[in-house]
């Protein structure tokens, strides 16, 4: 099959699929792409923007637009100019983002090292995700993102693969003088006094670590941190949430899971199928038995 072509008007014609696999996506103006970078969790040097800037100035309509998955594009980049702007973007570092059927960027949140809810570094773990996966192969598109803690603010339900830093609180009794204030901070309602013992409603808890930030007499710890994974999630047209497959895994399980994970949709996914669908229609639990011993 001859690769899809586009003819300019200088009668040069252009790759479709290579200006694509190059992070080129074709505008509905004729000769017009959008130009998609490569980012890690949405992390931009300034020294970055300035040369992102000085290049949509240059071969764009000199603006920039920020993606829904913390991405930058350079749009109506002609696509003669496609050759200049890549090479342009590599000589300081700057590569173009995946698109078509493949690992895509990892979104991720600041976890721990900024956020005051975080409870994994979150840019750390994607850096290491996205250095083994980032644009490798897929029947369809495949997105991975990273959340610091139950807030879910990078949504990881909604994602192929979504990972979420959680934390099992556990009660130091001898410390506890029945305060009642992690009771109140709770969202969720998991903590109650019972004879004036602190107790824990495990069915309710989400794993979020609240009330260990909130004691002031370090009667709750941490008895565990981990990650907990969902795996399915889509939005779009036809949406789907994503299921739960692990509870405060640890960093070894999480990575050993993420290569099964992909191993089974490279083997078993239909082309142009995403993940969530592969699930419903071989079933979650064959899936579970492939990737966990």
């Amino acid at each position: 099959m001859h690769p899809v072509e586009v003819t300019l008007m200088n009668a040069k014609k252009v790759d479709l699929a290579t200006l694509k696999d190059k992070g080129f996506l074709p505008l509905r103006q004729e000769n017009n792409f959008s130009m998609r970078l490569h980012l890690i969790g949405g992390r931009v040097e300034a020294e970055d923007l300035k040369v992102i800037a000085e290049a949509a100035l240059k071969y764009g309509d000199g603006y920039i637009h920020i993606t829904s998955r913390q991405g930058i594009e350079i749009p109506f980049v002609k696509a003669e100019d496609a050759d200049s702007i890549f090479e342009e973007m590599e000589e300081y570092g700057l590569s173009g983002g995946a698109a078509g059927q493949k690992v895509r960027g990892v979104v991720a949140c600041q976890g721990n090292t900024a956020c005051r809810h975080g409870l994994i570094n979150c840019p750390e773990l994607a850096g290491k995700i996205d250095e083994k996966y980032f644009g490798t192969c897929a029947p369809k598109k495949f997105k991975i993102a990273v959340t610091g803690c139950p807030a879910a603010c990078l949504k990881p339900q909604e994602n192929d693969f979504g990972i979420m830093g959680t934390v099992r609180p556990e009660i130091v009794e001898e410390n506890c003088v029945s305060c009642g204030l992690c009771v109140k901070t709770c969202k969720m309602d998991a903590l109650f006094l019972e004879a004036d013992k602190l107790q824990i409603d495990r069915n309710k808890c989400i794993l979020c670590g609240e009330c260990i930030s909130a004691c002031r007499k370090a009667a709750i710890r941490a008895k565990k941190t981990g990650y907990t994974v969902f795996v399915g999630g889509k939005v779009g047209r036809n949406p789907r949430a994503g299921t739960k497959l692990l509870e405060l895994a640890e960093e070894e399980e999480l990575f050993s899971v993420l290569e099964k994970t992909l191993a089974y949709y490279r083997e078993f996914g239909l082309e142009g199928e995403r993940f969530g669908a592969l699930l419903d229609r071989l079933g979650f639990e064959k899936y579970r038995e492939a990737c966990l011993d």
